[in-house]
């Protein structure tokens, strides 16, 4: 994979599962994705170092942009979304030709935290926390 620019890799909210219709979070100044795997001690007595297996995934993805509360726009959907207890599907990553995701993820997700910030004499800003629910797609596919 080539190195992008944070200008390049986008946070999207889209239909379903598989795509659709792709809405980027209008103003977004930043977004991170973690995935995490637990981990499964099943060391014994026999090795000095401890041994593992991975277990249950999980991740979360967090974005802050410029507040727009705009009743149609995509802030709009994740702060109904938050507010009915909805998921949401989500891409973060790089669309390509025909609007397809080229590299990154989509998963469904729970909007968890919505903070807006006022900032004196700034521009107002929102960070959105989603807890991923499901499995993580991955493009281009995995082997």
């Amino acid at each position: 994979m080539a190195i992008k620019t944070g200008n390049k890799v986008r946070l999207y909210l889209t239909e379903k599962s598989s795509g659709g219709a792709y809405t980027w979070l209008k103003g977004e100044q930043s977004h991170s994705t973690t995935f995490n795997s637990e981990m499964i001690d099943v060391s014994d007595k026999s090795t000095d170092w401890q041994q593992f297996l991975a277990g249950m995934k999980s991740g979360t993805a967090d974005v802050t942009v410029h507040a727009d509360d705009d009743k149609s726009g995509p802030q709009h959907k994740l702060i109904n979304a938050l507010h009915k207890g909805q998921s949401v599907f989500v891409f973060s990553g790089v669309l390509g030709d025909g609007q397809t995701p080229s590299e990154g993820d989509m998963f469904e997700a729970l909007v968890s935290s919505i903070g807006n910030t006022y900032e004196n004499n700034g521009v107002a800003s929102r960070s959105i926390s989603l807890q991923i629910t499901g499995a993580v797609v991955h493009y281009p596919t995995l082997d």
